[in-house]
């Protein structure tokens, strides 16, 4: 850092202990240096007692007929599709079936009334399914009813 620097560091107090002794040992060892701390002290004084310049009323009239452009209103999208809304329904309607099959056995083929082939596939096929993948599917159609209702929310809010 060079002296010029060091200097407006000491007038300002933002020395550290070894730069405010390198300075004052410059204001002993050197006259030009020491002119040139008297100069800067008082310029610095000159500038504390200045009033502060207040912006003239137009140039906040201009800011403030402005604001209004920068906050334009956000067009927000929905989430999802009116499509994906269905394959959603359809997802969750399928797993729903296959998780009540599976956890209550009420269909099945002795009960009064016979299922048709097509249900009593899709729910031996549920029933064949290992846990861990039921698992899964009630954390993605728990995932998904989150963020159905996270943007309505946002949706409600915002929209």
């Amino acid at each position: 850092m060079n002296n010029r620097e060091l200097l407006w560091k000491y007038i300002d107090g933002d020395c550290s202990p070894e730069e405010q002794a390198e300075v004052e040992r410059l204001l002993a060892a050197d006259e030009g240096f020491k002119l040139e701390w008297a100069q800067r002290q008082k310029l610095h004084e000159g500038l504390k007692e200045q009033p502060l310049e207040q912006p003239s009323m137009r140039f906040a009239r201009n800011i403030m007929e402005r604001l209004p452009a920068l906050y334009k209103k956000i067009n927000i999208e929905p989430l999802f599709s009116p499509a994906q809304w269905r394959v959603i329904y359809g997802l969750l309607g399928v797993f729903l079936v296959g998780y009540f099959s599976m956890v209550y056995g009420v269909v099945e083929s002795g009960t009064a009334g016979t299922p048709s082939p097509m249900l009593d596939n899709m729910i031996q096929t549920v029933n064949s399914l290992p846990s861990q993948v039921m698992a899964v599917l009630a954390a993605l159609s728990f995932g998904i009813i989150t963020l159905v209702w996270l943007d309505r929310q946002l949706k409600r809010r915002f929209g």
